[in-house]
């Protein structure tokens, strides 16, 4: 007992300058941490101790794990919420956080600057409610350097009670965390260099970091500067975390920076996105007001917001009705005033276009297409509109063409509806070769196991028009395979039995049709085709059944027929 005293005399007598601690006061450094689930019942109980000047506390990150909310329990009984999460790591064990205790008259400990050696001889501090409690006297045993830090042994009991506790060396400073031995048989216990825990921080990439996400309380914002800290926010409202929690950065980041108008634009888009329209309104006229240089901005991401929930209400539903395709174009017009950019043009034609004013919306378009930012999709874009205003068909055949034009070869799977689109406007307007190019180039792209029967009937149609009838008779057979009912499946049969009966293939036409009838008994064309078929083999008998059927049915030019073949 007199060893360890005078040992305790010694250690003070080297605490110097105005922060020295009492060895009497080690112990107030050491706070109990209670933590909390979603219910309010305890998960655990365990210790850390006060470090540095801004009442943070370094503790074992095992004691957060699932926590949503945590406190602090000091020496005199004080209770203190636990605010945000300045660091964590599950690897090392260890967690910073900050804390809402007041931090006149507490004793918070300074982080060592050089690790303890072999041998050193230290404090080991404990939770204790017994103010004239002294620290122990313990040593370091083994001192093992791991990437510039180091793992301890020490002759520390290897007990609960001092697990999260601090060793200090002889200038009063913290050296190492406790840490449980979790070898058998262990008495002792081990330690962590108190570096570790230096490095922990939030940065913006923080807000993927899983250990810190398992730890569902607030996460301190990164202090480095304005940038990062948007950053991280930033990557927060992007992020799966809970809402709360985003929230809670949010007007972090708004109370240090409340001049920023990004982050205003950004927290609209992520509360409309939640439907909370209200909340995103406001957020959005406080950023017009104020955003100066960037009202264009702002406005622009408030008219696309508008447009956006437009799009995704349905009928009879509007859980917003400030929020309406004129005021997103009203938006759109004045953020193109405040800065006339070519991509609000852009906003203005697409909003033009869903309020079906299409010769307008052609208007804006044409006036990207004659911009810096025109590509394949503004083209594409001015196509749709000229031809829902009646436009000539060259016209926005020339548009398509102009689109595709804007694409990179070889061709991938964001050329398809370009190319499909052009496929059927060239088809409408004759050119079927060129027609049934862009559908082999579309087929190429997309892969034959991405297609419908619908796809192999018009690329059929083109080929026909084309004289490629072997190749209309393939995709004739692919769309009959592909067809997802018997109805649906009679249609294609037919459309096979038209072309074989035009490439004179007649056994072939009245198998197709002896097909047709053994899925629907009563398509008047069918019999109308097998009937011509019959005809055309001279076998008056079958072609005057079939066609009087057809007849019955109510298919057009019977009696014709009848009369031709007999």
């Amino acid at each position: 007992m007199k060893k360890s005293i005078l040992a305790l005399i010694a250690l003070a007598a080297c605490f110097t300058g105005t922060a020295a601690i009492k060895p009497a006061d080690i112990n107030k450094a050491v706070v109990n941490v209670v933590t909390y689930d979603a219910n309010g019942n305890v998960l655990q109980s365990g210790y850390g101790f006060l470090i540095g000047d801004r009442g943070e506390v370094i503790a074992p990150y095992q004691t957060f794990m699932g926590a949503v909310r945590a406190e602090i329990i000091d020496w005199k009984g004080q209770q203190a919420e636990v605010k945000r999460i300045a660091g964590a790591s599950s690897a090392y064990d260890l967690i910073r956080f900050t804390t809402d205790i007041p931090l006149k008259k507490l004793v918070s400990l300074s982080p060592a600057t050089m690790p303890a050696a072999k041998d050193a001889a230290v404090m080991l501090a404990y939770y204790t409610t017994d103010k004239k409690a002294m620290p122990k006297n313990v040593s370091i045993t083994a001192a093992d350097e791991y990437n510039s830090h180091y793992y301890y042994e020490t002759s520390a009991p290897n007990e609960d009670h001092y697990v999260g506790c601090p060793l200090l060396n002889a200038a009063g400073e913290a050296v190492a965390l406790v840490q449980k031995n979790v070898l058998k048989d262990a008495t002792t216990a081990c330690a962590i260099d108190i570096s570790f825990a230096n490095e922990l921080s939030i940065n913006a990439q923080s807000a993927f970091n899983t250990d810190l996400n398992n730890v569902p309380i607030a996460k301190l914002l990164p202090a480095d500067d304005e940038e990062t800290a948007f950053s991280y926010t930033y990557m927060m409202l992007h992020s799966q975390i809970d809402s709360a929690l985003v929230m809670t950065t949010c007007n972090d980041f708004i109370g240090l920076y409340p001049t920023n108008t990004k982050v205003l634009t950004e927290r609209a888009t992520y509360l409309a996105a939640r439907g909370n329209y209200a909340a995103a309104d406001a957020d959005l006229k406080q950023a017009v007001a104020m955003a100066g240089e960037n009202t264009s901005d702002c406005l622009y991401t408030q008219s696309m917001l508008m447009y956006n929930k437009m799009l995704a209400t349905g009928e009879g539903t509007d859980p917003w009705p400030e929020w309406t395709l004129e005021t997103a174009l009203a938006s759109a017009e004045e953020a193109y005033k405040a800065t006339p950019q070519p991509v609000y043009l852009l906003q203005q034609g697409q909003i033009l276009f869903s309020m079906q004013r299409f010769a307008e919306a052609y208007e804006k378009f044409m006036a990207v297409n004659a911009s810096e930012i025109a590509n394949a999709q503004t083209f594409f874009y001015a196509s749709n509109a000229l031809e829902r205003d009646g436009g000539d068909g060259m016209q926005v055949i020339a548009l398509l063409d102009s689109a595709v034009a804007h694409l990179k070869t070889p061709y991938n799977t964001d050329a398809a509806p370009y190319l499909f689109a052009r496929a059927q406007h060239l088809d409408n307007a004759g050119e079927h070769r060129k027609a049934t190019a862009d559908y082999n180039e579309y087929e190429k792209i997309v892969g034959p196991r991405n297609l419908t029967a619908y796809f192999y009937y018009l690329r059929m149609q083109a080929e026909t028009g084309s004289r490629m009838y072997q190749q209309a008779l393939d995709d004739a057979h692919t769309a009959i395979s592909l067809a997802k009912d018997d109805d649906e499946k009679a249609d294609y049969l037919l459309e096979q039995a038209l072309l074989q009966l035009r490439v004179n293939l007649l056994d072939e036409c009245i198998a197709t049709c002896n097909d047709i009838f053994a899925l629907k008994e009563d398509m008047a064309d069918a019999y109308k085709i097998c009937g011509i078929a019959y005809g055309e083999k001279k076998n008056k008998t079958k072609m005057q059944q079939m066609l009087e059927k057809a007849k019955n049915l109510g298919a057009e030019n019977t009696n014709e027929l009848l009369e031709k073949y007999k």
